[in-house]
């Protein structure tokens, strides 16, 4: 059965630990346990280490905000996301018309795919990469092309241009990469933008950006922008804003691209409360700021684990970490399952690897303690 356009949008859019080290769990809410424990299928208690969500929810600035809305629930949210597009231009220095807002990035990603894909057009991503992309460009019959990724977990950029022609409309750089939490150098994508035909457009998702340490081969291309009119960069209040159930994102596109881009998301897309939710959580600079620091510190402490086991991990520029089970993620995941741990489901190529979502220290002080209860001959190094 066909699907139409609208359809397939709305589908898009809806959508034995060192414990002494650990912080005390009365310390503060970052410590506390059962925020992010949700209730399993079978009824019982899951520690949910598996879709990026940050562990330590939105600030009390956007709650607030969430809560005030009730009021407004009967208005259509045209004032509020009005607001929202001021505030996100000002924070850029951008022009109001080169930002679109999406029901999370997700429905941002869709709209591309329908604009720039389609039949008789090619959509190149990596492999692995976030998927969300390349799946609508598939159902809207745009050949997809997979290029593997470099030795170094970046995006083979000289490999996308060798598959490049005249029939591409859009490439897909996912940086930092989810699921291996890897960075592609901000130079070698300037290199490749010089090299590539005009004919094709450029989406660099930014969702994990706030979590990227100073580093010198690493620069947001919103925050230092080049002029490309190709190129589209999308980013979400799913992670460290810690709105992942509200679903607000955002592009940054020429006017013309993001009036490609808005004629194909949904109309009032956005809802109030997450429009007046996203607001509070730009202006709360300071709760943000805690979370990168926390989410750094939970990090450092992920790989202290990691390497007690020997274990291996990709260097992480995130708040996940794919690291080697060396063995079939598959068996890892349903270990982890069986003991009340959900973690991220098998990203092939890298069918011995695990994605795990860093949760708070006692989440994960209950994920290394399921680790260790697996057969030690099953799981050492």
């Amino acid at each position: 059965m066909p699907i139409s356009r609208r359809k397939l949008l709305c589908q898009f859019g809806a959508g034995a630990v060192m414990t002494a080290a650990l912080p005390s769990l009365a310390e503060s809410r970052f410590g506390e346990f059962p925020r992010s424990i949700a209730e399993g299928r079978s009824g019982g208690p899951v520690i949910l280490l598996s879709r990026n969500e940050n562990a330590y929810g939105p600030s009390e600035k956007a709650i607030a905000a969430m809560r005030g809305a009730e009021h407004s629930a009967n208005r259509y949210p045209k004032a509020q996301t009005g607001d929202l597009r001021d505030r996100i231009a000002k924070l850029h220095a951008l022009e109001v018309e080169q930002i679109v807002l999406g029901c999370g990035s997700g429905e941002i990603l869709t709209a591309a795919a329908a604009a720039f894909g389609g039949r008789g057009k090619k959509v190149i991503t990596a492999l692995p990469t976030f998927e969300q992309l390349g799946r609508a460009a598939q159902i809207d019959d745009a050949e997809i092309i997979t290029v593997p990724l470099s030795k170094n977990y970046a995006h083979d950029l000289d490999g996308v241009l060798a598959r490049t022609d005249a029939a591409t409309g859009l490439i897909y750089i996912c940086n930092p990469n989810n699921p291996t939490a890897s960075i592609t150098p901000r130079r070698d994508i300037e290199d490749f933008l010089q090299k590539l035909p005009r004919t094709a457009m450029v989406l660099i998702d930014e969702a994990y950006h706030h979590y990227v340490a100073p580093t010198a081969s690493y620069a947001s291309f919103i925050d230092q922008p080049v002029n490309d009119d190709r190129v589209i960069i999308t980013r979400t209040f799913s992670t460290v804003y810690g709105l992942a159930g509200i679903r607000v994102g955002y592009a940054v596109a020429s006017p013309e691209t993001a009036r490609t881009l808005s004629a194909r998301c949904l109309p009032d897309g956005t809802n109030i409360v997450g429009a007046l939710a996203a607001v509070s959580a730009l202006d709360d600079t300071a709760y943000i700021r805690t979370c990168v620091k926390r989410n750094a510190d939970d990090r450092q402490e992920f790989f202290n684990q990691a390497n007690a086991r020997m274990l291996r991990a990709i260097d992480s520029h995130t708040n996940f970490v794919m690291m080697s089970a060396q063995r079939p993620a598959t068996e890892v995941v349903e270990h982890f399952k069986k003991n009340g741990v959900e973690i991220g489901r098998p990203f092939p190529p890298l069918d011995n690897y695990i994605r795990v979502t860093l949760g708070k220290p006692a989440e994960m002080a209950e994920f290394w303690r399921v680790w260790d209860l697996a057969p030690a001959h099953k799981m050492e190094m």
